[in-house]
Order: structure tokens, then C-alpha cells, then sequence
């Protein structure tokens, strides 16, 4: 596999060539970001004249990544929805003196317990450890289908 980055106009090209019958152009979120897969016999210059002749069709793709709607900035303050397992709750911050944490204990709600002065930079931190706990809880399961599967273990 041979990667590779081309500058055609003002855009930054990520090509790859590598074992493969046709030529795959993608445009990809957040920014835009195009890549082009190709076979490994490909030039250079057939791969600029693909992006040449489809640059009308990239910037329209580019375009509706800017557009689209971003995630706002988090606060961590009760009422602002975060997701989890594709599913929208609000959190409720509770202030206690007890142990910080983060738990689902109702259907539509993220309960954070903090303490009263604690910062953003915590709260995050809070959330991310939340999540990747929770994370690790569901790996487990899928290793060891896979490695039915594939018959190759971790």
C-alpha cells in the first residue's frame, strides 16, 4: 500500500494505491477531507484528472459538511443533552460532597454528582472516564465473538 498527499488548486489530495480493481474518490466529515483509493498501477496524473473532473461534485460535499450543524461547546450544566449509546439524555448535576460520578439511574437523564466548585476541566474529565468505563464494560463481549470467528485472540 503506497500513500501519498497531492495538491491540486487548494485542495489537499490523500491518495492510497493498493490492491484494488477501481478507483474510489470520497469526501469525508468533519472538514471536507478527500481521499482518493486507487489501483497500485494508477498515475499520478489520472488521479488528477479524476479530482479535476469531479471538482464541482467535492466542493458540494464540502460544502455540506460546513453546514451541517456541529456539536455545541459543553458546559456540564443540568439540561444539556449528551448521548450515549445513540440515545439523547439530559444531565442533571447534583452537588454533593461525596465521591465525584457520573451514572444512568433514569430512562432520560445523566446524573452527575460533583462537588459545588468544580470546573469544566473536571466535569470532562468526569464524562470521558464515564464513558470509556462504560466502554470497556461492552469490549468483552464482542472480542470474544470475533475471536470465534476469526479464531484469533487478543
Amino acid at each position: 500500500m503506497n500513500t501519498k498527499k497531492i495538491k491540486i488548486c487548494d485542495l489537499e489530495i490523500h491518495t492510497v494505491k493498493k490492491h484494488i480493481k477501481n478507483i474510489h474518490l470520497g469526501v469525508y466529515p468533519p472538514n471536507g477531507r478527500v481521499r482518493v483509493a486507487a489501483p497500485l498501477n494508477t498515475t499520478d496524473e489520472k488521479i488528477k484528472l479524476l479530482v479535476i473532473s469531479k471538482m464541482s461534485w467535492i466542493r458540494k460535499q464540502q460544502a455540506k459538511f460546513r453546514k451541517q450543524a456541529r456539536q455545541t461547546k459543553r458546559e456540564y450544566v443540568s439540561g444539556e443533552s449528551h448521548f450515549f449509546m445513540g440515545n439523547r439524555y439530559l444531565l442533571n448535576v447534583v452537588y454533593t460532597n461525596s465521591k465525584p460520578r457520573v451514572a444512568i439511574e433514569r430512562k432520560s437523564h445523566i446524573d452527575m454528582y460533583i462537588e459545588p466548585e468544580t470546573n469544566i476541566e473536571k466535569k470532562e474529565k468526569l464524562m470521558d472516564d464515564f464513558y470509556r468505563s462504560e466502554l470497556k464494560k461492552q469490549i468483552p463481549p464482542f472480542i470474544e465473538k470475533w475471536k470465534k470467528i476469526t479464531g484469533i485472540s487478543v
